[in-house]
């Protein structure tokens, strides 16, 4: 089985449900208050531990009360933490609106953004050709940028979540193996609307294969064949925040393990699924118990 090395943030998440989003200047009344601990490479490091990977992250937190929440979360779920450094900037944070199972989500960096070169290299120094390095874009850019490139030399399998994506998120493709952006992510790449030939214009254009997270209707993505679209269970989504990070988690836990493609895909849409049914971020997680 191949190693997954995480690249990413890390940020306590504080989450308000509400009845409804407030518009520009309004206030609105809370009906609730919960913090968790979250941040894509967190989740997703998670997310695949749970599934019964071998994962390792690398990130950044502050000297500070959440620090040491989020390093001790990740360990009790089995995550090596042994790149996890402390920076001067405080801890990351997620500011979360939840309303009838959808969200907006404000991120402070704080200590992600301090995420730097050299600390990828060390963390990639002794992973192995075919160990898997899983980025997103929640931490600086040139570190993402140096890492994908790195381990694609080193014949790493790459995979990137480019979220937030914005028009620097295309110029690392060539580095990827995988690429997993959501229908949004997909349309700021490419700058066009039209999932297939967004798709396919990816592929073409640099090589790798694109896998788009479509919600509720599932995923698709681009073969030899052209572009499949694959479905999920429909279920009544509690939250969606971290649905995303399962699927990419799960995606890499099953390619560590050797499965193909497809087979990869239908484990990761079953997690994701999973996750939506409840609250939170790390919380909604699931074990591979449950999807066994």
């Amino acid at each position: 089985m191949s190693d997954i090395y995480v690249i990413g943030s890390m940020n306590m998440d504080m989450t308000v449900v509400a009845s409804r989003f407030p518009e520009l200047g309004e206030t609105v009344n809370g009906q609730s208050f919960s913090t968790a601990y979250g941040g894509k490479g967190a989740n997703q490091a998670v997310a695949a531990a749970r599934l019964g990977a071998n994962v390792k992250m690398c990130a950044c937190t502050g000297k500070d009360v959440y620090g040491e929440e989020l390093k001790k979360a990740l360990e009790n779920d089995g995550v090596n933490t042994d790149f996890v450094y402390e920076s001067g900037s405080s801890t990351g944070v997620a500011v979360i609106t939840l309303v009838d199972g959808d969200n907006t989500i404000i991120v402070a960096k704080g200590a992600n953004a301090d995420v730097s070169i050299k600390q990828a290299e060390l963390f990639l120094k002794n992973a192995k050709p075919g160990d898997i390095l899983l980025a997103q874009l929640e931490t600086d850019f040139e570190t993402v940028e140096y890492a994908l490139k790195t381990a694609k030399i080193n014949k790493m399998i790459t995979v990137l979540n480019p979220a937030p994506a914005d028009a620097l998120s295309s110029s690392l493709c060539e580095y990827c193996d995988y690429i997993i952006p959501n229908e949004t992510e997909l349309k700021t790449i490419t700058s066009n609307a039209d999932i297939d030939f967004s798709l396919k214009l990816i592929k073409e254009k640099y090589g790798c294969v694109p896998i788009v997270t479509l919600g509720s209707e599932g995923c698709a993505y681009y073969s030899e064949n052209g572009v499949n679209h694959l479905p999920c269970s429909k279920v009544k989504a509690v939250d969606t925040t971290g649905a995303g990070d399962t699927f990419c988690g799960a995606f890499c836990a099953a390619l560590s393990k050797g499965s193909q493609i497809e087979d990869c895909l239908k484990f990761a849409l079953k997690c994701a699924t999973l996750s939506v049914t409840r609250k939170g971020a790390q919380p909604s997680l699931p074990y591979l118990s449950e999807i066994e």
